[in-house]
C-alpha cells in the first residue's frame, strides 16, 4: 500500500492502522500513492473523508481498510502495548465504541482486570528484575540482545551482576525478583548457585522466579539448586511440542528431556510456566491444536501464550518470513475454548508492535497462580529495578534508565551504572 503524507507528523498514526492490515514490507511512503492524507481529509478511491483530529484519521483509515480487506481486526483500531490501562478511565462500552473492540477482547480485558484486582499492589513498592543474557542459540523470531556459543566468559559476568547486587540502594525486603534473559539457566551451576545465594543473603521478597526456559540448559542439578536457594517459579518454555517446527527456528528441543525435568520440577514444587508462541513459520493450526492435548495431561499452573511479533533484528524480520494471519485466528479461539474447558484464567495482556494478525499476548493462571512480577511490569504498578546487561529501570516517578547493551560497556561502566540508579531510588 502506497501513501503520500502532507504532514509527515502524521507518519507513524498513519502506519500504526495500515499495520494493522499490511505487512511492514508492503507499506510504502510515496509521492505516488493509492492513498492520500491531506491537512484536514483522506482521499482513496477518488472519495473524501474528512478528519478534524487525530482520532478521527486513524478511525477513518481503519474503516475504509477494513472494508477494503475484510480483516475485522478483533481489537479494532486499537494499537497500545497495554489496552488494560483503558479500564481504569474508560466502561468498556466507551472502549467499544471508540476503538471498534470486539466483544470477546472486551471480555477478556475484564477478566484480566478481575484477577489483577484479587492481589495488592504499592507503588512505593520495588521489584528486581535481573538479566542473564546467555543462550545456546539464537532463535530465528528473536531479535533480544543475547550472546550466543560458548566463546563468553560466563562466570566474569555473574562475578559484575554480583557486585551490581551487592552494592545497589535497595530496600532489604521487595515485592517480587525475576531473572531473566536470554536463558538464564545458561550458566554453569556453580554460578548460579553463587548468583542465588548472594541475592538471598541480600533480599526478602513476596516471590522468586527463574526463567529457566530450554530444557537443553536444565539437569537435575540446577533444579536442585533453584529449589534449595527458595526460588518458587520457574518457566519452561516449549514454544511448541511440534519438534520439527522448534527445530526449524534454531532451537534444539528433546521431547523426553523435557518431561523428564517437568516432572522433577513439579516434584520439588515449583509453580511452572510454559511460553508457547502462536504464528512460527510453518505451523498451522491443525499442529498448533496438538499442543493442547500435552498440555491437558500435563497441566501446569500457568501457561502464557504469545502472538508473533515481527522484530527488527530477528532472522524472520530479515528473510520477511511470517506466520499465518488466518491459522492465528483459528489457533486464537482454540486457546479460548482450551483454557475455558480447563480452568484457567487470564491474569495478564500486553500488546506488541507488528504483533501477528494484531492480536495479543496473554498470561493465563489456575488454582490462583497469578504471578505478581508479570502484572506488575504489564501494567506499570510498582517500581522496577534492573540489574545486568541491557537491564531496564522504570520508577513511579517516571524516571528511567537502561544498563548498557553490549557486555563489554556494562562491564567496564559497573561503577556509573549503579551510581545513576542508586542516585534515581534516593530521589523516588
Amino acid at each position: 500500500m502506497k501513501i503520500s503524507l502532507n504532514d509527515k507528523n502524521k507518519r507513524k498514526t498513519v502506519y500504526d492502522i495500515l499495520n494493522i492490515f499490511y505487512d511492514d514490507s508492503n507499506i510504502e511512503f510515496t509521492n505516488r500513492a493509492s492513498i492520500n492524507i491531506l491537512d484536514d481529509e483522506i482521499i482513496f478511491k477518488d472519495k473524501s473523508y474528512p478528519y478534524e483530529s487525530n482520532y478521527k484519521l486513524k478511525a477513518n483509515l481503519y474503516k475504509i481498510f477494513e472494508k477494503e480487506t475484510g480483516y475485522k481486526s478483533p481489537w479494532g483500531m486499537l494499537t497500545g502495548s497495554k489496552p488494560s490501562k483503558l479500564l481504569k478511565s474508560q466502561s468498556t462500552n466507551q472502549i467499544k465504541d471508540k476503538y471498534f473492540v470486539s466483544d470477546e477482547k472486551l471480555a477478556l480485558l475484564k477478566d484480566v482486570e478481575n484477577e489483577q484486582n484479587k492481589l495488592d499492589f504499592n507503588k512505593n513498592d520495588f521489584n528486581l528484575y535481573i538479566n542473564i543474557p546467555f543462550c545456546p542459540t539464537r532463535c530465528r523470531y528473536c531479535a533480544y540482545p543475547t550472546l550466543v556459543g560458548i566463546n563468553h566468559d560466563r562466570s566474569a559476568y555473574i562475578d559484575k551482576l554480583i557486585y551490581e547486587i551487592n552494592n545497589i540502594d535497595l530496600p532489604n525486603s521487595l515485592d517480587s525478583i525475576y531473572i531473566g534473559g536470554g536463558t538464564p539457566t545458561n550458566i554453569s551451576a556453580y554460578d548460579l548457585d553463587r548468583l542465588l545465594n548472594t541475592i538471598n543473603k541480600r533480599f526478602t521478597y513476596r516471590e522468586f522466579t527463574v526463567e529457566a526456559g530450554r530444557e537443553d540448559t536444565l539437569d537435575k542439578q540446577k533444579l536442585d539448586i533453584l529449589s534449595e536457594n527458595k526460588v518458587q517459579r520457574i518457566s519452561l518454555n516449549p514454544q511448541t511440542f511440534n519438534e520439527d517446527i522448534i527445530n526449524s527456528v534454531g532451537r534444539s528441543f528433546d521431547y523426553d528431556n523435557f518431561i523428564t525435568i517437568y516432572e522433577y520440577a513439579k516434584d520439588l514444587k515449583f509453580i511452572i510456566n510454559m511460553d508457547f508462541i502462536v504464528g512460527l513459520v510453518g505451523e498451522n493450526s491443525c499442529s498448533f491444536i496438538r499442543n493442547f492435548e500435552i498440555l491437558e495431561k500435563l497441566k501446569p499452573q500457568n501457561i502464557t501464550f504469545h502472538a508473533l511479533a515481527s522484530k527488527r533484528g530477528s532472522k524472520y524480520r530479515e528473510e520477511n518470513k511470517k506466520g499465518s494471519v488466518k491459522d492465528a485466528l483459528k489457533i486464537n479461539e482454540a486457546i479460548k475454548k482450551f483454557t475455558e474447558e480447563n480452568g484457567y484464567k487470564a491474569y495478564y495482556l500486553y500488546r506488541q508492535k507488528n504483533i501477528l494478525s494484531n492480536l495479543e499476548n496473554v498470561g493465563y493462571q489456575k488454582d490462583d497462580t497469578s504471578q505478581r512480577y508479570n502484572i506488575v511490569i504489564n501494567e506499570e504498578s510498582e517500581n522496577v529495578i534492573g540489574l545486568g546487561m541491557n537491564a531496564n529501570t522504570k520508577l513511579m516517578n517516571g524516571k528511567k534508565y537502561r544498563n548498557a547493551r553490549n557486555l563489554r560497556d556494562y562491564t567496564e561502566n559497573i561503577e556509573n551504572i549503579i551510581r545513576y540508579k542508586n542516585m534515581m531510588i534516593e530521589s523516588n
